[in-house]
């Protein structure tokens, strides 16, 4: 074995860096194959890191609470306890800290195109606890300002300038070529600001301006991983995804006392959500083209009812998966709602307990003052219900004035997959298992 290199390895599909949350090891113990040697906080929760390799632990380069991109050197590995490693190590972070060469692009092309890299596939340094089997492959990154704007692509730019207003977020249709007069150089953006011109850009960027305000009247916040993976998502969910929004109302008396009878029982917690989540798995099965994503040129449909329940974290926001919600029972549901938030909210959730998951819930109804909302798409999924809280209503009955508790729920549709006549179908589904609420126990 010699000397190995312990890189960063990928553990999402849209994992490009990772923190080290702690390490579990210590320079000059000896590790075993399969041993857990570190936890690495992801774009998505904290997994465990598993070695492939048997040796010892010779030097920890990434120390805990360092972060990096996927494929650096976190920690080096030798065959035998006293092994000379130096010079191998000193050749691969040496080989990092080379940087790409950028490719080289004639004058007409620099001027009519920005230039693009292909991406690099991920390098995995090990084993981790669970293998990663995502349902399709990642959506592209979202572009930088510097291609955003149609007349960006006009402008005569040099390649290094334009790759620095992508870094910069720097919209290239709001900077004027002062150096030269009719290009814009290196020298034009490095003395503006990260996100300059963003007010200026393409609608539908999901940026804004740059903020304009003396420093001292400012708090600067650092983005968590999750909390740009959330961004990016968002991003990549609204920008020219043509949506559909249904709302409808539903009387939730029955449900609630079926509730009580059931929460009676010793030992029987069922909450709300449970049963939304039960009536969206048989209202799935019923209309199965409702549980699809678009791909291109074709729209997948998943086999499995597979429910995402969106949860809140301190970090921001993770969607564990309650598998074949269809066929499950209320208590089985129960069980595993309670025992997936538990681990989004302890940072132990592994990825094939949130990732693959083909419609979401997100349900605000713990907050009163929530009537109504409407929630953006979880890519690559084509559907995601809003429940807001449920409230007190009167209505008219055979002449009289009745209350009611009324919950709005509202689904977000990806139109590409799925049409008005399907969605209304859906809800009405939805609608009456929620008000009978007796076919979610038979």
């Amino acid at each position: 074995m010699s000397t190995i290199m312990i890189t960063l390895p990928s553990l999402s599909p849209t994992m490009t860096e990772g923190t080290i949350a702690e390490w579990k090891v210590k320079p000059g113990d000896e590790i075993e194959s399969g041993q857990v040697i570190a936890s690495i906080a992801t774009d998505k929760s904290t997994v465990d890191y598993e070695s492939l390799e048997e040796g010892f632990l010779r030097e920890i380069i990434l120390e805990a609470g360092g972060a990096g991109p996927v494929g650096k050197v976190i920690a080096v590995f030798t065959e035998e306890a006293d092994e000379d490693y130096k010079e191998e190590l000193e050749a691969a972070l040496a080989e990092e800290s080379v940087p790409e060469p950028e490719e080289e692009a004639s004058e007409e092309s620099s001027d009519d195109a920005p230039t693009a890299s292909a991406p690099k596939a991920p390098v995995s340094g090990g084993a981790v606890t669970a293998t990663i089997v995502p349902v399709s492959a990642p959506p592209a990154d979202v572009p930088g300002l510097g291609s955003l704007s149609p007349s960006a692509q006009d402008i005569k730019v040099s390649p290094a300038a334009r790759k620095l207003a992508e870094a910069k977020r720097i919209n290239l249709a709001a900077v004027k070529p002062a150096t030269t007069g009719d290009r814009i150089v290196l020298n034009d953006i490095e003395t503006l600001p990260n996100g300059y011109g963003a007010s200026e850009a393409q609608s539908g960027s999901g940026l804004v301006g740059y903020v304009n305000r003396a420093s001292e009247s400012l708090t600067d916040i650092p983005m968590t991983q999750m909390r740009q993976a959330i961004a990016n998502r968002m991003v990549q969910a609204s920008a020219g995804v043509p949506v559909i929004y249904l709302t409808t109302k539903i009387e939730m008396d029955r449900l609630m006392d079926l509730r009580a009878q059931i929460n009676s029982m010793e030992g029987v917690r069922i909450s709300i959500n449970d049963f939304i989540v039960k009536a969206c798995g048989l209202s799935l099965a019923k209309f199965p083209a409702m549980n699809g994503a678009f791909q291109g040129d074709k729209i997948v449909q998943f086999n499995d009812v597979d429910i995402s329940v969106a949860v809140s974290i301190p970090d921001g926001l993770i969607t564990p998966i309650v598998r074949s919600a269809d066929s499950k029972g209320l208590a089985s549901i129960s069980k595993d709602v309670k025992s997936l938030v538990g681990k989004a909210r302890s940072n132990s959730l592994s990825p094939e307990e949130y990732q693959g998951g083909s419609f979401t819930i997100s349900n605000l109804g713990m907050f009163g003052a929530v009537d109504s909302f409407t929630a953006i798409l979880n890519p690559p999924q084509s559907a995601i219900l809003a429940v807001a809280g449920t409230q007190e209503e009167l209505k008219l009955v055979n002449g009289e004035v009745k209350s009611a508790k009324v919950c709005k729920m509202t689904i977000t549709c990806d139109h590409r997959v799925i049409d008005g006549a399907l969605a209304a179908e859906f809800m009405n589904a939805l609608k009456d298992y929620l008000e009978t609420p007796a076919k979610l126990i038979v």
